[in-house]
């Protein structure tokens, strides 16, 4: 259960820059906006536990092996990006619960955040949400959903890092 411990279904991981980088005095430090933390200290310890408390749920533990890589180092990622595969009723409930309860963390993801950031996040939510719907509507694949909702992550964390980079 250790190793369902961030959830990226909203990419809030990614987003949030929770995970600051702390160098020793000999490193090499990255440029401040790449490295700068969205939340405070505190919202990102709240954030987290409830990515924890999420992921490990028995439907946690059935979407992330059957329907959407929501852990790092997934063994099922492969299948799942490529999966041709259509929720049947029981992974659609699960991943209805899920989402449910993964969604309870997005005002916490959004506490604190500047204008700019939360417009990105609230867009984020948007479409990843359609994503959900079509896939429990079985108007796509897992595999599509994955990819989506990879791409929707990868837009959003370049988003916040260049209203990062303009701020700086």
């Amino acid at each position: 259960m250790k190793n369902i411990y961030k959830f990226s279904l909203m990419g809030i991981t990614l987003l949030s820059g929770c995970a600051g980088n702390v160098a020793s005095p000999n490193a090499i430090q990255k440029p401040m906006a790449a490295t700068t933390p969205v939340h405070s200290v505190a919202v990102a310890k709240r954030l987290n536990e409830c990515i924890v408390r999420t992921n490990q749920s028995s439907d946690a533990l059935l979407v992330d092996a059957q329907i959407l890589a929501i852990t790092r180092n997934n063994p099922h990622a492969k299948a799942l990006f490529s999966s041709s595969d259509k929720l049947t009723n029981q992974q659609a409930v699960a991943l209805t619960n899920y989402l449910a309860e993964a969604n309870t963390c997005r005002p916490i993801a959004v506490e604190g955040l500047s204008p700019e950031l939360l417009s990105v996040y609230q867009d984020f939510f948007k479409k990843i949400d359609g994503v959900y719907a079509d896939l429990i509507a079985r108007k796509i694949t897992i595999g599509v959903a994955n990819q989506e909702r990879q791409l929707l992550i990868q837009d959003a964390h370049i988003k916040r890092l260049a209203i990062q980079t303009k701020k700086s």
